[in-house]
């Protein structure tokens, strides 16, 4: 009975003293919600650290939330916070840093026999999209030339970090599923396989493989996996990990601020390594330390829209300049601004580049829009530093029936012949545009009312744009113009390039885009073609930015507004083609880093004239 009474005490005291530590630890414990796979990360340096953390997996967006309502001391994610989030998080008055963590890096390895082929997002949703499974069975999508060599596609179980990259970034819901049930080493023993690899410094080609480029939608460069690729917004098949600190909490805990010294200390690199996790630079590991240190530290450049806030309230007036080609994109974001922001203004002044660009460099106008390349130093006289700024181009596209073999090429004084006004009534057949064409009737399918890609048509002959002519078989629908002209000889029509595209989906059969002559041959339609200004019917359409004007925050918000992936949609709409969703992400990152250049160049200035002045 005395043995069992002194078991008793003794649990006790044990439980008691358990109490009391979970009580302590409970009371010094990080308090971490969000992402399992980056707080499994924090757990590691929070073990080699000796600090205590008290970890909850939601995931990322859960963990956020709660995070914006100030009930912890960190939120962990593996994507950054959106501006929706962080319109919560300043709601609730939550003042947060976010701290760059590392990265985990899809790598596509192939067997040496394959084609050096660079990989285009496109060519990752027909290889991996779950619909290609039992259908892409060969390498015929790196070329015509490889349609004899078998395609063997190895993925990772789907519980796969790799897995689950690739498949957040591929359209349907998981991969394709006629994998090969064999190990990612097997790669080098396959012909024409691709597997899919988890990326480290340590997996490198060898003598039976070789890993595949991504291309950069932004810049049409090939890059291997990397870190830096990755940070520069090049190597898109990649997930990283972040970690947002409430501010607030700092202040009541000392061992917080401690344990993210730690985590932001590049020493510790190792550590994320043995996560199975690629550390971040060592740029961002100095980045992280200021961020840390510092409360209003800019943040990591990021491509995301939420990464720039524009301010409640924008007064003042906005000079844009030069010529009329990029007004429609410009001018329509600038009523949506200013109809949310009332006292301020759009001014424009609109009398071509040349003196677009003479205003900008005499300090007379904030932005200028150009039809022409975008110059680097067009005010490197006048000792004014710029900004290019690609909008792209409209290109109007000629059709002619596939049959007619003397209108597959035609000049652009030829076509501005054809549709111009004075021609209705006088110009009724082909062979009044010279001897070489044949006595046929020429009908013209064109639209009922006129828009900026009829000006392009009439205005590849020169200045001034005529107008045009109104005999014509009249229709909105561009399929049905299209098919007019198939059923038509000697038939044309003009459509936008969206249109011209929707028609070739639609497999309208005997119709041909007329190539155009400005002087230098005959130059067909394409996306190559339009976007290098070879092509005669389109219309470039570009901006150049003073610095000066960079560190106006109406300025900043016009352009980061224009540049929005909502507002690109209504851009790509207006008929501008050239660049995609895909390169906005690095233009905002371009724009973040021009801001913060030009806010250090004008606060530099005002140091400098106060010094003066003094």
């Amino acid at each position: 009975m005395a043995i069992i009474t002194r078991f008793a005490l003794l649990g006790a005291l044990l439980i008691a003293f358990s109490s009391l530590s979970l009580a302590q630890g409970s009371e010094t414990a990080i308090k971490v919600t969000g992402s399992s796979i980056t707080n499994s990360l924090l757990r590691q340096l929070a073990d080699a650290s000796a600090y205590s953390l008290e970890a909850s997996e939601v995931g990322s967006a859960r963990g956020i939330d709660l995070f914006c309502n100030g009930d912890f001391d960190l939120a962990t994610s593996t994507r950054e916070m959106t501006e929706a989030e962080a319109t919560i998080c300043d709601a609730n008055e939550v003042i947060f840093s976010q701290l760059l963590l590392g990265h985990q890096l899809v790598a596509f390895a192939a067997h040496l026999d394959a084609p050096d082929t660079c990989l285009t997002a496109s060519n990752l949703d027909d290889l991996f999209k779950p619909t290609a499974s039992h259908q892409l069975k060969d390498w015929s999508f790196a070329g015509d030339e490889h349609t004899e060599l078998p395609l063997t596609i190895i993925l990772p179980a789907q519980d796969n970090i790799a897995y689950g990259i690739l498949d957040s970034q591929v359209v349907g819901d998981g991969l394709r599923l006629d994998g090969a049930a064999l190990s990612a080493d097997a790669v080098g023993e396959t012909a024409g396989a691709l597997a899919l690899r988890l990326w480290s410094p340590e997996l490198t080609e060898d003598a039976t493989t070789k890993l595949l480029q991504l291309r950069d939608a932004s810049s049409g460069q090939c890059f291997s996996p990397s870190v830096a690729a990755v940070e520069n917004g090049q190597y898109l098949a990649a997930q990283s990990h972040y970690v947002y600190l409430n501010r607030a909490r700092l202040d009541a805990s000392e061992y917080l601020l401690r344990f993210l010294e730690f985590v932001v200390e590049p020493g510790n690199a190792r550590l994320v390594a043995a996560a199975g996790i690629n550390p971040p630079s060592d740029s961002i590991y100095a980045l992280n330390a200021d961020l840390l240190a510092d409360a209003e530290a800019m943040p990591l450049f990021s491509g995301d829209e939420s990464a720039y806030r524009i301010p409640p309230a924008l007064t003042g007036t906005v000079r844009i300049v030069g010529a009329a080609n990029a007004y429609q994109p410009l001018n329509s974001t600038g009523e949506q601004l200013t109809s949310s922001h009332p006292q301020l203004q759009m001014e424009y002044h609109l009398a071509g580049s040349q003196a677009g660009i003479a205003d900008l460099c005499a300090g007379a106008a904030e932005l200028a829009m150009l039809d022409s390349e975008l110059p680097t130093d067009a005010c490197a006289d006048a000792g004014v530093s710029a900004l290019p700024l690609p909008v792209g181009a409209q290109a109007t596209i000629l059709l002619g029936n596939a049959g007619d073999g003397f209108s597959a090429c035609l000049t652009s004084e030829q076509i501005a012949a054809i549709w111009r006004a004075e021609s209705a009534g006088s110009l009724e057949e082909w062979a009044g545009l010279g001897e070489e064409f044949p006595q046929r009737p020429l009908t013209l399918f064109g639209l009922r009312s006129l828009d900026a890609h009829t000006d392009i048509l009439l205005g590849a002959a020169g200045e001034p744009v005529p107008p045009v002519r109104r005999d014509t078989e009249q229709d909105h629908d561009a399929n049905y113009r299209a098919a007019a002209v198939a059923n038509v000889p000697g038939a044309l029509t003009y459509m936008t390039w969206a249109e011209y595209e929707a028609v070739l989906t639609s497999e309208q059969a005997n119709i041909l885009a007329v190539a155009v002559d400005s002087g230098a041959g005959c130059i067909s339609p394409s996306l190559a073609s339009i976007s290098d200004g070879t092509y005669a019917l389109a219309r470039p359409a570009s901006l150049l930015v003073s610095e000066a004007a960079l560190a106006d925050v109406n300025v900043q918000s016009l352009l980061w507004s224009l540049y929005g992936d909502d507002n690109w949609t209504q851009v790509a709409g207006d008929g501008f083609i050239g660049l995609s969703a895909l390169d906005l992400p690095a233009l905002r990152r371009d724009l973040q880093m021009a801001f913060r250049s030009a806010e250090e160049a004008d606060s530099e200035s005002d140091a400098t004239e106060e010094a003066d002045s003094e």
